[in-house]
């Protein structure tokens, strides 16, 4: 690097190049214990020693094509040249901040506390500025990042709602932050004992956790911690009631010398996961209940509207044959006896078909108010539960749809029905990106909530339309036929109407109402 002389335009040597570099100077510049940087008029670095180079994260080849503002941050670079234009016009020593700390800019892109010094040097009649940079207590400094990291890994565990663990395998100890002595009800101390933990796990859970731990110190398997177990606790100090949580863990297992020396891992609460699954499964058996008990009924009334014409009949036959033996007049008393008793049994086979009728029919649940949108939320969750959730879905619901009056698990049943039918729809016709809708909208003139499932599949011919609802009709080749009839009968017997749209050209459209409470 050269420079051309501003008064004489000859050239002189830069400072790193004279005489006075290669000896005193250049000793002495080295020496300086402080992280030194030397600068031009033009803002350009010239001279860093090692300290300078170390605390900036570049070589001094390096640092010589920078510009001094290259180590300040974007935000006050512009300011920062204003202000050396300011001090090469009345060049002196003095600190540079006015008391307040600096900011540098390491190499990597985090910033270091500096305080710096100025001051005016002449070498070979030539200005520069010497800047003396001081790291303000890099022990408050590094404190100060690790409580920042501390801050930010207590928001974060709190996010994912984690707490961490550290097991010393060696001496069967387990350190457990604060967030894990929160989820365990802060019934385990900060560092503990294996057999501390095992204390507080469910008796039933302990085996599991017994078998996870053995796996994860076997130095032949692949070192994962992973386990589900309940934490049983009391609810108060002065109450006997024991209350569960359930937690997972995940971990990893480091070995040493072909031994388990530590596992280091995460804890997190599943408990409203669990009873959400728990609440889900009792609401698949309800719904499953009440879909055997529709099938029930629809296969009574199917069965008792086939027979009830031949039945009408043969109590009719039976009832004239009889009159016809009694005016005979010779003795025809055990044909008339026959005749009676095939006529009566005619009638109670009726009466046997409607008694099932009115006992499936009067054991029907009663209505309630509900949240037709988490209703929907509900199915889809079954659905997904039993398989069918291989589809792309898009849910529009109304956030100020107002409640509605049905019972929640026939409503729960149809939507799974539907569900079901459009997925297996889809999945059958091979369609490359299988998609649901399901739409909610408010019949303001009918006083109605209206629910719209809709897919891409390969929709409903013209024939199928005309008997689609009909009680045993099918175009599945493991179908029952009664899925769509009972649903019908579902949402009628809750006050709405269930249709599909004769108009859709691409995919199936169903639509069913239910009324506001």
């Amino acid at each position: 690097m050269i420079q051309k002389s501003a008064n004489s335009g000859s050239i002189i040597e830069p400072p790193w190049e004279t005489p006075l570099n290669r000896g005193s100077f250049g000793d002495l510049f080295e020496a300086v214990i402080e992280a030194m940087l030397l600068v031009d008029a033009s803002g350009k670095i010239v001279m860093a020693n090692s300290t300078a180079q170390d605390l900036c994260g570049y070589t001094l080849s390096e640092l010589n094509k920078l510009e001094v503002e290259a180590l300040i941050p974007q935000r006050f670079r512009e300011h920062h040249r204003q202000y050396r234009k300011h001090y090469l016009a009345h060049p002196r020593k003095r600190p540079m901040g006015n008391n307040r700390s600096l900011v540098l800019l390491h190499r990597d892109g985090h910033e270091i506390s500096v305080d710096i010094s100025l001051n005016s040097v002449i070498i070979q009649e030539h200005a520069y500025v010497l800047l003396a940079l001081h790291v303000v207590d890099r022990c408050s400094q590094i404190e100060y990042e690790l409580h920042e990291n501390q801050e930010r890994l207590w928001l974060i565990k709190q996010m994912v709602n984690v707490g961490i663990f550290d097991i010393d395998c060696v001496n069967r100890r387990i350190y457990c932050d604060e967030r894990l002595r929160e989820l365990c009800g802060n019934s385990i101390d900060e560092v503990i004992t294996l057999n501390d933990l095992t204390a507080v796990v469910h008796a039933d859970d302990r085996a599991s956790c017994q078998a996870a731990y053995d796996k994860a110190v076997n130095p032949r398997m692949d070192g994962e911690f992973r386990v589900q177990f309940r934490i049983v606790q009391s609810s108060n100090q002065q109450s006997d009631q024991q209350q569960e949580r359930w937690l997972t863990i995940f971990g990893e297992t480091q070995f040493e010398m072909g031994k388990a020396k530590r596992i280091v891992g995460i804890v997190r609460d599943i408990t409203q996961r669990k009873q959400r699954e728990k609440m889900l499964q009792q609401h698949r058996n309800e719904t499953e209940a009440l879909f055997k008990q529709q099938v029930a009924m629809l296969t009574a009334s199917a069965i008792a509207h086939e027979l009830n014409s031949p039945l009408t009949a043969i109590s009719a036959y039976s009832e004239v044959a009889l009159h016809t033996l009694e005016e005979m007049p010779s003795n025809c008393s055990p044909a008339q006896d026959a005749m009676k008793s095939c006529f009566e049994q005619a009638q109670l086979a009726g009466h046997k078909l409607y008694e099932l009728l009115n006992f499936l029919q009067n054991n029907t649940a009663e209505s309630e108010i509900l949240d037709l949108n988490q209703v929907i939320e509900d199915a889809l969750l079954l659905a997904r539960g039993d398989g069918y959730g291989e589809f792309s879905l898009l849910l529009n619901l109304e956030s100020t749809l107002p409640a509605v009056s049905a019972n929640q698990f026939q409503i729960q049943r149809v939507l799974v029905n539907l569900i079901r039918n459009a997925a297996e729809a889809m999945r059958g016709a091979q369609m490359p990106t299988p998609e649901i809708r399901i739409s909610v909208a408010t019949l303001a003139l009918e006083n109605m909530a209206m629910v719209s499932i809709i897919d891409n599949g390969p929709g409903v011919d013209q024939d199928t339309l005309e008997r689609i609802f009909k009680p045993f009709f099918t175009t599945k080749s493991t179908g029952l036929g009664v899925g769509l009839s009972i649903s019908r009968a579902l949402i009628e017997a809750n006050g709405g109407r269930l249709w599909v749209d004769p108009d859709c050209k691409h995919g199936a459209r169903f639509h069913f109402t239910l009324p506001f409470a």
